[in-house]
């Protein structure tokens, strides 16, 4: 039986369409990865405090909790990030602002090798690639606010308020990092930041996943 160029075309949109909906599927997975594995590596190091240890102390050379992350982070995080930024970056049809966002998130899974190379390298290594990734979150939430209408636009500015004031927080404790001293609040700081830009990140999947293949503005 031939298949007709309509039906071959239905077929290819389909095919299209699925495609798009398990890349969309990879961002909170990416972000579910992140949060199970640092929660895990956390339990191998009995001195580790949630509340005033960096996230980022769990893999440091030496750390007990090193070979959770160590590279298998890497392997697992960063390509679903990337994926969900080809997802975001196809359900854009044609919105300057959905494909920003996509290209944002894919360039910070992107950039992470470097941080095999250099993230443990130094706090001034350790801090600009950070700023890499924050900026990076930084403007695919304040791009969100061009996605699907007020309601997300106004969750979108509440959002990029949250991120920035709690990363700025955490990136206040520079200064004791470097001299040895305690930073009594620096994990709950990025906890805080993480948490709002991974519920965001959701927020949008959810939103674009209702699509078939092009965002259209939803609600008031």
């Amino acid at each position: 039986m031939s298949i007709t160029p309509s039906r071959a075309g239905a077929l290819a949109a389909g095919t299209r369409e699925r495609v798009r909906r398990v890349l969309l599927a990879c961002g909170p997975l990416s972000a579910l990865v992140y949060v199970v594995m640092h929660e895990v590596a956390a339990l191998q190091w009995p001195g580790y405090s949630r509340i005033g240890n960096a996230i980022s102390e769990l893999s440091l050379p030496g750390a007990p909790s090193r070979w959770v992350l160590e590279p298998w982070l890497g392997l697992a995080y960063n390509p679903l990030l990337v994926a969900s930024g080809i997802g975001i970056w196809l359900s854009a049809g044609g919105r300057r602002a959905v494909h920003a966002i996509g290209a944002l998130l894919a360039l910070s899974g992107v950039a992470a090798p470097l941080w095999v190379l250099f993230g443990s390298a130094n706090l001034g290594a350790h801090l600009a690639l950070s700023a890499v990734s924050v900026l990076a979150w930084l403007g695919a939430v304040g791009c969100g606010g061009a996605v699907a209408g007020r309601r997300f636009r106004l969750y979108s500015l509440v959002t990029l308020a949250v991120v920035l004031t709690f990363f700025g927080l955490a990136f206040g404790y520079a200064p004791a990092v470097a001299a040895g001293r305690p930073t009594p609040f620096m994990g709950l700081d990025e906890r805080v930041a993480f948490a709002a830009f991974f519920l965001w990140q959701t927020v949008l999947t959810v939103l674009l996943w209702r699509r078939r293949g092009a965002v259209e503005p939803v609600g008031p």
